[in-house]
This record gives structure tokens, C-alpha cells and sequence, in this order.
């Protein structure tokens, strides 16, 4: 398992280019600065595109050839929630407290899907009218980029505009939807023959679909990624704009018979259901229980995982550096179990879950690792 680098991560990468636009930053990341600043002297529009769960390693593999990548780490949990809020905010796991795609929220008493704000499993936003009341939605890039007089939006989904995690991470930001990836080209295109001085994310999610459908080194995932990289390459802009490329984590394709479904026999020793993803949960243990779950582990799925005090996790820096948010230690349970290798953990919410192909969350070299793209 490996250990997010923060000081070379998509973190520092976001804080360098808000460094550019003359907005204060709390940190600095010399290394960043270096590889970064020199690349966009005299540039007015920088554009990051953002392809959910495209791995440095499986970029690597496409053999789409730019003028300059380098490898990035991502955060942890490498998972779309703590990494996407990680590049809006410009703020480690940690001082974001959007840890996970299954949360224990301590204000509303309840864990919860954290995109769309519905208990795990249930189609429709369950919670939504109280979490809008109860959870502060984050200060943002965009909030910070409008005080100093910039642009700052992002171009999206149509189906996720107004989605859970969209309210907590997006206040203030010039949105923009399409409605199909020709769409969102022709959108992007439009944008960029526009007169704006700032930044403008582009996020794109139908890559990590597939990838948890059939896998990312599935022949539908390999050929999505690199029709988005070359029509990326096709794009038209001035010479006072940047594009950069990155993504949020990679993803590990996990085979049906290493899956591990989990079920109510947990709640032995747990307070409630596991939280996280199928590659990193949080537990909460009842009192006295934590050898007892260990020891079952251990007994039934030995070699597959590792497991640790949260606290110990964070105390060590693996959910980043600086302040920590109020409910970080709330959210982060007791123990943090790591799938190794290419196993995961689904836990039967319902038992409607789904047997996954491609899955992420945890550290391996595959999950953590992202390209940042020079186009």
C-alpha cells in the first residue's frame, strides 16, 4: 500500500494554479510550483478537464501521445467524493470531511450515499431536505477565484448538476451541462471561444461507469479513454489558454470471485453498517468489540485486507495535511479496512448490490497514481 504525496498531488496542483490567479493560498508546494507556474506564465484561461478514474498506469498503456505528463497522486480515500471535492476545494480529505461514497453523517443521526443524498441502496434523495439544513455547504475554488475579480465554472452532466454532492461542493460557480459526450466537446469548444479569464473545470464521469460495469481494462473502457484523449487533442484555443487533463483516482479491475459480500453477521460488533466503498470501509465498533471483528477477519478473509485505527491514519497524514474539519474524526469511524491486491467488499445494504468489475478506494499503485496532462 502506498501513501498519498500531497506535496505532488492533484492538491497542490489545484493550489498552484489559484497561486497563478493571484488568490491566497494557506500552503505552498515548492515542487508544484516549479513544475507548474513556468508552464502557464501570461495565460488567462486555463481549462482542467477532469476524467474520473483514469489511472497513470492504464494512461500509460493507451499510448496517446502529448507534448507533457507527469504522475500525480491523488488522495485518500481515492474515491470521486473525497478526490472531486478535494479539486474544487483545494483542501486535503481531511479538512474537507467529505471522506467517502457512504458516510456516516453525525448531524442527521444516519450514514448516507453521499452523491445523492439517500440511504445506500434506496433510489430516490431520501435525506435531501435535511442535509440542505443540517451540513454547511464548503468554501470553494470558485468562491475564491470571484472574490479576486476571475471566472471560475465548471461543465458537467445535466443528471448530476443539481445532485448531493454538486450542492456541498459547488456554491457560486458559473455551471454549465451537456447532455452526451459529443455535446460536452461542442460545449467545451464554445466555452473556450469565449472571452473569460479564469478557470473552468470540465467533469467527466462516464469513464469510471464503465469502468465499474466491465472494468477498466475492459475493450469499452480503453477505447472510451482514448477517444477522449484524442478528440481532447482536437480541441481549439488561443495561445492565452491552458488545458490540463487530470483525473481523480485510478481504479483496479476486481474479478467476481474476489469479491467478498458482506452482511448483517458484522453487526455483531459494529454499531451500524459499514461505511466507505467496496475497497475501503470505515467500522464503528460497539464497545469492546474490536478484537472480536478483527479476529473475524482475519479467520474468514486473512491476506485479503489491512486494517487500522482510523485515528492512526490520520494522525500519519494518509487524509492530508493542515486543518482537520470538525466531523472528519466522526466520519472516519473506529478502523479503516484496505483491500489488498484486486479484492474488494461489498456490504448488502439491501441486497441489491451489484457484483462490480472495476472498483477503487484504497492505495494500491493502480487506485492512487493520475496523470496531469499538458495538452
Amino acid at each position: 500500500m502506498d501513501k498519498p504525496i500531497y506535496e505532488k498531488s492533484i492538491v497542490s496542483f489545484i493550489n498552484v494554479l489559484l497561486k497563478h490567479f493571484k488568490v491566497e493560498t494557506k500552503y505552498r508546494f515548492n515542487e508544484m510550483e516549479d513544475i507548474i507556474l513556468p508552464q502557464i506564465v501570461g495565460k488567462e484561461k486555463i481549462v482542467v478537464i477532469i476524467l474520473d478514474s483514469l489511472g497513470y498506469k492504464k494512461f500509460k498503456e493507451l499510448n496517446v501521445e502529448f507534448e507533457k505528463s507527469i504522475k500525480l497522486s491523488s488522495v485518500f480515500p481515492t474515491t470521486t467524493v473525497a478526490a472531486v471535492t478535494s479539486l474544487l476545494t483545494a483542501m486535503p480529505p481531511q479538512e474537507h470531511g467529505l471522506l467517502g461514497y457512504i458516510q456516516f453523517i453525525r448531524e442527521i443521526g444516519s450514514i448516507m450515499n453521499m452523491i445523492d443524498f439517500s440511504y445506500p441502496g434506496l433510489p430516490d434523495s431520501s435525506f435531501e431536505t435535511i442535509v440542505k439544513k443540517k451540513i454547511k455547504r464548503l468554501p470553494n475554488v470558485f468562491q475564491r477565484l470571484k472574490k479576486e475579480g476571475y471566472f471560475g465554472g465548471i461543465l458537467t452532466s445535466h443528471d448530476i448538476v443539481n445532485s448531493g454532492l454538486s450542492f456541498l461542493i459547488q456554491k457560486d460557480a458559473n455551471i454549465f451541462s451537456y447532455y452526451s459526450t459529443i455535446d460536452m466537446f461542442a460545449n467545451l469548444q464554445k466555452l473556450l471561444e469565449s472571452d473569460f479569464k479564469g478557470l473552468l473545470y470540465v467533469y467527466y464521469g462516464v469513464l469510471d461507469g464503465i469502468g465499474h460495469k466491465k472494468g477498466p481494462d475492459s475493450i469499452s473502457y480503453e477505447r472510451e479513454a482514448k477517444f477522449l484523449l484524442e478528440e481532447i487533442k482536437k480541441l481549439k484555443y488561443d495561445k492565452k489558454t491552458q488545458i490540463f487533463v487530470v483525473a481523480d483516482h485510478g481504479m483496479v479491475t476486481t474479478p467476481r470471485e474476489k469479491n467478498v459480500f458482506l452482511g448483517e453477521e458484522l453487526l455483531k460488533y459494529l454499531k451500524f453498517p459499514p461505511t466507505g466503498e467496496m475497497r475501503m470501509m470505515y467500522f464503528y465498533t460497539k464497545e469492546k468489540k474490536d478484537k472480536e471483528l478483527i479476529d473475524y477477519l482475519n479467520d474468514r478473509y486473512s491476506k485479503r485486507f489491512e486494517i487500522y485505527p482510523s485515528k492512526q491514519l490520520l494522525s500519519e497524514g494518509y487524509f492530508g495535511f493542515g486543518d482537520i474539519n470538525p466531523e472528519t474524526e466522526n466520519r472516519i469511524g473506529d478502523y479503516v479496512l484496505l483491500a489488498k491486491d484486486n479484492y474488494s467488499f461489498t456490504y448488502t445494504y439491501t441486497g441489491r448490490e451489484q457484483k462490480l468489475l472495476g472498483m477503487h478506494g484504497s492505495l494500491t499503485y493502480e487506485e492512487l497514481y493520475v496523470p496531469l496532462i499538458f495538452v
